[in-house]
């Protein structure tokens, strides 16, 4: 599978899990990509058991799970390149109808590789809370919000403007996403 296939398949897996946000929403994130790469040195088909030996010259051993469908595909010498997405976004503003009716919700989605093409999957998760401002402390940069189910968390805000535009009794969305994307890469 080649990396403009995978970068796809992430992003279309991403976008496909994404909420729809207002136009105007006052959005902040924070997000990251991780890439990394292994060779294949040893699989054993019957424990699931595979041996990856990183760039640095690093072995560790993985249990691959039942959802892989093609690990009879995998020999020692493939090249395994693992993207991992995260991102965090809050959007101070009220909640829309849907948000309201519910405040917590989870999404999630896979994909996997057209047979004809090397063994690769994605997986994605969305999380998204609707809380609300219970305390604000300047001094600290800190704001304590309230989920829905009544349990409260301390955050850092990290923008002293943010500070300054939210009071107590404020909505925050809140939007955590997260996915993984593994291939086998085509030695060229």
């Amino acid at each position: 599978m080649s990396l403009k296939t995978l970068a796809t398949g992430l992003s279309a897996t991403v976008a496909l899990m994404a909420v729809s946000m207002p136009a105007d929403a006052d959005m902040k994130e924070r997000r990251q990509l991780i890439t990394t790469m292994a060779t294949v040195e040893a699989v054993d088909y019957d424990t699931r058991e595979m041996v990856l030996k990183s760039p640095t010259g690093s072995v560790t051993t993985v249990v691959v799970g039942p959802e892989v469908k093609r690990l009879n595909e995998i020999v020692p010498g493939d090249k395994i390149r693992a993207d991992y997405y995260i991102s965090m976004a809050s959007e101070l503003r009220a909640p829309t109808e849907e948000e309201k009716a519910e405040p917590f919700k989870v999404l999630e989605g896979v994909g996997r590789a057209e047979a004809t093409e090397a063994p690769a999957g994605v997986v994605g998760r969305e999380i998204r809370v609707v809380a609300t401002v219970e305390h604000l402390d300047t001094v600290a940069q800190t704001a304590t919000l309230r989920g829905p189910y009544g349990r409260a968390l301390t955050v850092r805000v990290r923008d002293p403007e943010r500070m300054k535009e939210a009071k107590v009794g404020d909505t925050v969305v809140l939007t955590y996403t997260e996915a993984v994307a593994i291939s086998v890469e085509e030695i060229e």
